[in-house]
């Protein structure tokens, strides 16, 4: 039987409305650590979502640690969920894996290539090797705004192989990850620069070259301080971008 309210409003996205529903359900006890999470179907017919939203809300608790998949389909609730977000509510701020907007369309593509020397280095393997390249266009009423490009060590890839399938992830990419194999995000290294675009970012934005962009470069990395994935964002100028953010640790 799935909990909570069913009536959802905007203009806060509905799969967060979701996911703070459950994260909710999860604090108090009334979804208690093994028990099921409910169904992307029974989200569907209880919060009249589409599948995409409901796949978002799933993807969404898993990145944040709180759901974890058990034998068979289903997703339970993690062990120490609720004491993660007890600590959350009373801790430091920690930027989440990836910012959703829901009003862009987006487009993948993805395929093995060549690692360029400085992105090798950072996968921990050989320059030159082959390496999953994943690029994702976000468009506005079919104007790219920004443009996304994500290196996979081939170790992430082998458990994930959806990652090679040039379709956007509902959740993203992180999430993704974390759902289909072991790997959770326990750090990021971010950098920011506005940059004049090179070539392939003014092709990819369709703007001149030498135009204004912001250019956001991050890694990721799991618990033990492996490589999960990094990334080059490049957005055109005037392009607002959303982050969420989790609260965790102490005061």
């Amino acid at each position: 039987m799935v909990k909570g309210t069913a009536e959802l409003q905007r203009p806060v996205p509905l799969y967060m409305q979701v996911v703070r529903q459950l994260r909710a359900q999860i604090a108090s006890g009334e979804l208690a650590e093994g028990e099921r999470i409910p169904s992307q179907r029974e989200m569907m017919a209880h919060w009249r979502i589409s599948m995409q939203t409901a796949s978002k809300v799933i993807g969404a608790l898993k990145t944040e640690g709180l759901a974890i998949p058990s034998i068979g389909r289903d997703t339970v609730v993690a062990r120490g969920a609720a004491a993660r977000i007890a600590a959350a509510a009373a801790g430091t701020a920690q930027a989440a894996s990836e910012p959703e907007d829901a009003s862009h369309e987006v487009k993948a593509a993805a395929a093995p290539a060549a690692a360029p020397a400085d992105v090798a280095e950072i996968l921990g393997i050989p320059s030159g090797r082959r390496a999953l390249r994943r690029q994702e266009t976000r468009l506005h009423d079919g104007t790219p705004v920004s443009v996304t490009v994500t290196w996979l060590p081939p170790a992430i890839t082998a458990e994930a192989p959806r990652l090679a399938d040039s379709k956007p992830l509902p959740a993203g990419v992180l999430a993704y990850i974390a759902e289909a194999t072991s790997h959770r995000v326990a750090r990021v290294l971010e950098e920011r620069a506005a940059l004049p675009a090179d070539t392939g970012a003014a092709q990819a934005l369709r703007v001149p070259q030498g135009s204004p962009v912001l250019v956001t470069r991050a890694r990721y990395f799991g618990a033990t301080g492996q490589v999960i994935a990094c990334t080059e964002d490049t957005a055109a100028a005037g392009t607002w971008r959303a982050l969420s953010y989790t609260v965790t640790g102490t005061r």
